[in-house]
């Protein structure tokens, strides 16, 4: 599995009803999109997932609308972010029953933790599966930096297979990789902005939100890096950082639903208390799609 997870792995958005249930149709619609965009893996329950407001019964149905409509086709990576351990292998155990191919988490939230605290927290999520767990640094919601002296002791485990860093520090992603060289490590860019720079860094791939919305443009990111076409590369991350951008003056989560609307998935209704659009909010999504030829 190590070895299957790189490229394009959008964190999937979760499209749901007006109750906040998960709208099971519009979630094939949605894996059905961008597997034809020729992502290389999907992302569930993440950060753009909605993950934390998701009741139970939701996070369930995600996970197993998502992995039967895939069927085997890319790698299924589900997000097991829990504020404790216990509750953290309780969903390594829910997914890995319902066929997921890896888990990724954050250390865990609300409280700040020591260095020991956070490898304990680690190590017992990587002995509670034969399937690999990714790491997933993003201080600014859990408080918890993962440092590169704590990365690379929890890489020494054998379950532990990469990161996804979403710190949005390029120095810090590029010291990850200069201290992984000698090991087979799949490092994430969390960063959309920072997606082609990181592949072109020696990066195996991104995990962006934007990349539900267009991931046309992130997979043409990570193809001509590959064939060692940089300009091509910097022309698509340009196309990525404007959508973004305006994704950004708005409600964000919103904000990707409705451009998703706008290009057949209807990724329906926020989680309570995001805020929704106002219709001129909806007016600027769409026309900044109409303008880069998303939509007609």
């Amino acid at each position: 599995m190590r070895n299957k997870i790189r490229g394009i792995i959008p964190p999937l958005a979760t499209p749901l009803k007006d109750d906040e249930t998960v709208d099971k149709e519009q979630v094939r619609r949605l894996v059905s999109f961008l597997l034809e965009k020729g992502v290389h893996g999907l992302f569930v329950l993440g950060s753009t997932g909605e993950f934390p407001a998701l009741t139970d019964e939701a996070k369930r149905g995600m996970i197993g609308t998502v992995l039967q409509e895939v069927h085997g086709r890319v790698p299924v990576l589900v997000g097991v972010t829990e504020p404790g351990t216990k509750r953290a292998i309780s969903w390594v155990r829910a997914a890995e029953s319902e066929g997921a191919d890896a888990f990724v988490a954050a250390p865990p939230y609300y409280f700040r933790h020591t260095e020991n605290e956070i490898l304990r927290h680690f190590q017992m999520l990587a002995d509670a599966s034969p399937r690999p767990l990714l790491l997933y640094n993003i201080p600014v919601t859990t408080q918890n930096f993962l440092s590169l002296s704590t990365i690379i002791k929890l890489s020494d485990h054998p379950n532990i297979i990469g990161i996804k860093d979403s710190t949005g520090d390029m120095a810090f992603f590029s010291q990850i990789v200069d201290a992984m060289e000698e090991k087979p490590f799949v490092i994430l860019q969390g960063d959309d902005r920072l997606v082609a720079l990181s592949l072109i860094r020696g990066g195996t791939g991104a995990i962006n939100s934007c990349a539900n919305l267009v991931p046309e443009w992130f997979v043409s990111v990570y193809d001509a890096v590959q064939r060692g076409d940089v300009a091509s590369a910097l022309f698509y991350q340009k196309k990525i950082n404007q959508v973004l951008g305006l994704l950004e003056s708005v409600p964000f989560f919103a904000g990707l639903k409705e451009g998703l609307r706008l290009r057949g998935v209807n990724a329906g209704a926020v989680s309570a208390p995001l805020e929704t659009l106002s219709e001129q909010e909806k007016e600027q999504i769409k026309v900044t799609l109409v303008r880069h030829h998303l939509i007609p």
